[in-house]
């Protein structure tokens, strides 16, 4: 890995610009919301605060795989979906180190053979991830909890670590190292005392972490406390507050889940759709079944939907690919109606099971 250049402020938005990619996404902040805006229309004031900020409100996942899209045609339609997005590129600006971790997630429910996805591996080979450190946590965030850093560690090709009045640029693949040959007049050398304000500021975004999670505690173990606590009565409180929106499972960068249907077009041409989907909608466990009998739905009951996305993501994940289904970002709690919080729930699951003896 080659040691970091400076970038100034005035320079950041002739730099991302000169970055490769059809279409470049970035972060940006405005009256205290972090989303994602083409960086063409973006104000760079609020470029700069977006990637100085919290982490955007929603995730990058619709980069790599989109919330709608047209996965076949048939009949009589032409023209093959897969094809159409070949030769398409993307850049992310502003991806946070629990994002990139979310990456390593994908990539193996998306990727490992023989069942590659060949939408999500060609989006993924187009994609140039631009990640960016976490200066400032959002209160939700919990990525310490997990033992992770606040600021890239891989699945990235240039990372942006922000200075008083600039970043140090860092490269983490060959395509980052290539991305900046044509880029080093807008690049300096760092000084030492910008490699020491680095750390200092990683520094102040770990003791923040541990600050705002102070009180919470998490099993060290999950596949050995989670399924002996799922009878205890916190499952029931957590429940009252869900009302099945889905809009856990949409903010979050690693959950996967999706629908296909079919519509025709016109006489005869027919087109095949792939959108997301939550494990914690009414039918969405449903199995089909033959005319006039009752569907089967070994999740029919609401309690079994719920507990399934923290089982899957802290029980069933861990044992069968060794990762935990979560990097800590905090938007599930953020986007909750109802106010459920991962990291209580969690902690009142390691109080439940100490508790048991």
């Amino acid at each position: 890995m080659a040691e970091p250049k400076f970038l100034p402020d005035a320079k950041l938005v002739e730099f991302l610009t000169g970055l490769p990619g059809d279409r470049k996404a970035v972060n940006v902040s405005s009256e205290e919301t972090q989303l994602w805006a083409e960086l063409g229309d973006a104000d760079p004031a609020e470029v700069l605060a977006g990637l100085r900020g919290p982490r955007p409100s929603y995730s990058f996942k619709s980069a790599l795989m989109p919330a709608t899209e047209l996965v076949a045609r048939y009949g009589k339609a032409e023209g093959d979906p897969l094809e159409e997005i070949r030769d398409l590129t993307v850049t992310v600006i502003g991806v946070r180190g629990c994002e990139c971790r979310a990456i390593t997630y994908l990539d193996r429910v998306m990727l490992d053979e023989p069942m590659a996805d060949p939408f999500y591996r060609t989006r993924r080979a187009n994609a140039f991830i631009v990640g960016v450190d976490c200066a400032a946590p959002a209160e939700s965030c919990f990525c310490n909890l997990l033992g992770e850093a606040a600021y890239p560690e891989v699945n990235y090709d240039l990372n942006l670590s922000p200075m008083d009045d600039g970043f140090l640029v860092e490269t983490g693949s060959e395509k980052g190292r290539k991305a900046l040959g044509g880029l080093g007049s807008l690049l300096s050398e760092p000084t030492g005392g910008q490699l020491e304000q680095r750390k200092r500021m990683r520094l102040s975004a770990a003791e923040q972490l541990t600050e705002q999670n102070a009180e919470y505690d998490f099993p060290e173990d999950f596949v050995s406390v989670l399924p002996d606590t799922l009878e205890d009565l916190l499952w029931r409180v957590e429940l009252g507050r869900c009302v099945q929106c889905g809009g856990c499972t949409a903010v979050c960068p690693q959950c996967y889940c999706f629908l296909l249907y079919d519509q025709e077009t016109e006489s005869g041409a027919y087109e095949r759709g792939r959108l997301w989907d939550s494990c914690q909608f009414t039918g969405y466990s449903q199995m089909a079944a033959a005319p006039g009998l009752a569907k089967p739905d070994p999740r029919r009951d609401h309690m079994s939907k719920f507990q399934h996305r923290f089982a899957h993501k802290f029980w069933y994940n861990p044992l069968t690919m060794g990762i935990v289904g979560c990097v800590g970002c905090g938007r599930c709690g953020d986007t909750c109606p109802g106010g459920i919080d991962l990291r209580r729930v969690l902690s009142n699951v390691n109080k439940a099971c100490a508790e048991h003896g």
